[in-house]
């Protein structure tokens, strides 16, 4: 008689257990859930909008901080520079900026500030057209002695942009950039009109530059880059050269607060080659 009662009740026991179990799933499921992160797939992971160029105008942030240290050869003319910075926001998509590079050369034994640079400009990264800027920088060297010959030394290898060491001169440049983002890879085209006001018999000197440049994403945090940079002086007269031309590679990585670029610039003119002229740069910007 009593195993015949315990058969009524045992499936209801284990029916019963079962729904008990069940819910213990459920409930952990809804907590892992609940407590653990998100993590995007690799492919999430890297996203080319965030990546700067190697060229004058960084696209990728509003607001940031950012040093460039260089150092220049040439037969007969060696020196260091270190340009910091920092970016502000403007509204949605303007930004504002500074900059003060500071130079040592070797061979003349002295430092030197180089040009006070200042831009100001729009970021629509909605757009290929992803960066349009105004740059202006204005002279704080002196016009003779051993901090003009550093400045001077400082400027003659850096064919991107010579107006952060030129000597006492006054420049302004507008910057365009316009950017192709692939999964594998990106192109950029960065193109500039400038003017320098030099204490030269020619005083006004117009000035055209041009940036090919493309990357290819080896990692999620890593590029590899290179770029051929022209500076043209067509729009000038007495000039000895009306282009001059640079090759520069480099490696770009990021993380979550900047990213840090290595970059090496070869001049691939033949006045600039005979010098043995080339410049190793490293840039890092953070948030």
């Amino acid at each position: 008689m009593q195993r015949e009662a315990c058969h009524p009740r045992a499936p209801v026991s284990r029916f019963a257990s079962g729904l008990v179990v069940v819910s213990w799933i459920v409930a952990t499921a809804r907590t892992a859930r609940a407590e653990d992160p998100v993590v995007p797939p690799e492919s999430l992971v890297m996203i080319p909008a965030d990546l700067d160029g190697i060229g004058i105008l960084a696209i990728a942030r509003h607001a940031d901080v950012f040093a460039d240290a260089t150092y220049e050869h040439a037969d007969g003319s060696d020196a260091i520079a270190l340009a910091p910075g920092a970016r502000i926001r403007v509204g949605a998509i303007g930004f504002l900026e500074g900059e003060l590079p500071l130079g040592y050369g070797f061979q003349p034994g002295a430092a030197a500030l180089g040009n006070v640079t200042v831009g100001g400009g729009l970021l629509p990264l909605d757009s290929h057209l992803v960066g349009l800027a105004l740059r202006i920088a204005g002279p704080t060297s002196p016009k003779l002695g051993n901090g003009m010959a550093t400045v001077a030394a400082l400027a003659t290898p850096r064919i991107a942009d010579p107006e952060l060491f030129l000597p006492h001169t006054t420049s302004a440049e507008l910057v365009a950039d316009w950017r192709w983002r692939g999964d594998a890879s990106w192109v950029q085209a960065e193109v500039g009109v400038a003017g320098w006001w030099q204490p030269s018999p020619l005083k006004f000197l117009p000035v055209l530059r041009a940036t090919a440049a493309g990357g290819v994403h080896v990692a999620p945090w890593l590029d590899l880059t290179a770029s051929f940079v022209t500076r043209s002086f067509v729009l000038a007269s007495d000039q000895p050269e009306n282009f001059v031309h640079s090759l520069m590679l480099g490696m770009i990585g990021r993380t979550s607060r900047g990213q840090v670029a290595i970059r090496l610039e070869v001049p691939v003119d033949d006045r600039a080659r005979n010098a043995n002229r080339f410049v190793v740069g490293l840039e890092l910007r953070g948030r």
